[in-house]
């Protein structure tokens, strides 16, 4: 009795690994961590200007490889910092990257938020991608990503119940 209770039980533990791990990459992707990189590692300041140019500070945050502050040339356009910042992730989603300004005015401070589709660069306005100082560009998981990781974790707990049921469909046999 003690030995078809041990094969079966060596299943479910690796069962129970592959949902752990199907978890944790999906935790993994949803905060933008690569699991190839260290936990610790967190945005970094690039400086990418010839001396003596005129340059301004911008912030690139989400899914891109190398996400920062960057101080670049004043004549950087967003396809460039994109560039810079070593591409988008693969489960970067281009259609839909948000741009935030703030712009000083005579009452206060107001924000502005631009949505920019690099998905079809060939139709984006060529205004959409000049930066300014201090802007802030965001690129978040595409809906793909999302419905990839969920199924990964839905499969990975079939396979658990399927085994759990397995185990104890036998033991009750025995």
């Amino acid at each position: 009795m003690k030995t078809p209770l041990v094969r079966l039980i060596a299943p479910l533990c690796l069962c129970v690994l592959c949902l752990q791990t199907s978890w944790v990459r999906a935790q993994g992707r949803e905060s933008g961590v690569s699991l190839n990189q260290p936990a610790y590692a967190t945005p970094a300041n690039y400086s990418i200007a010839k001396p003596g140019e005129l340059t301004m500070q911008v912030n690139i945050w989400g899914l891109v490889n190398h996400p920062g502050r960057y101080e670049v040339s004043i004549a950087t356009d967003l396809v460039q910092l994109v560039s810079y910042a070593g591409g988008p992730a693969a489960d970067a989603d281009l259609s839909a990257i948000r741009l935030t300004r703030f712009l000083k005015t005579e009452g206060g401070v107001t924000k502005s938020e631009l949505l920019v589709d690099l998905d079809k660069l060939y139709r984006v306005n060529d205004a959409s991608l000049i930066l300014q100082p201090g802007d802030t560009i965001v690129f978040d998981r595409s809906s793909w990503a999302n419905i990839r990781d969920l199924i990964s974790v839905v499969t990975s707990a079939a396979i658990v119940t399927a085994t759990v049921t397995t185990v104890i469909v036998t033991t009750r046999g025995h």
